[in-house]
């Protein structure tokens, strides 16, 4: 009995799953028809372009900065730290 139950839970699966690749094509067709595509702005290729150009100028930023200057700006703010009297007065 468990064994015919078995078979027929089998047979009625592969009758779905054969039924669903069958009818897959005309249904992925017919969606992709009836789809409404986005037109293409170019804003995302603006997007791309912006953050490049953004990150290239940092980049160019970074370089250019004077090392000194900011180890005087560190000791400045270690010293007040310790004692910000001196820094902000009274």
């Amino acid at each position: 009995m468990l064994s015919k139950r078995l078979v027929a839970v089998f047979v009625a699966i592969f009758v779905i799953t054969w039924c669903c690749i069958q009818a897959a094509p005309s249904e992925k067709e017919r969606l992709l028809n009836e789809l409404e595509f986005v037109d293409d702005d170019g804003s995302i290729d603006a997007a791309l372009m912006n953050y490049l150009f953004a990150k290239q100028m940092v980049n160019r930023l970074r370089s250019q900065m004077d090392i000194s200057d900011l180890q005087k700006k560190r000791s400045y703010w270690k010293q007040c730290a310790f004692n910000a009297v001196s820094c902000f007065g009274k």
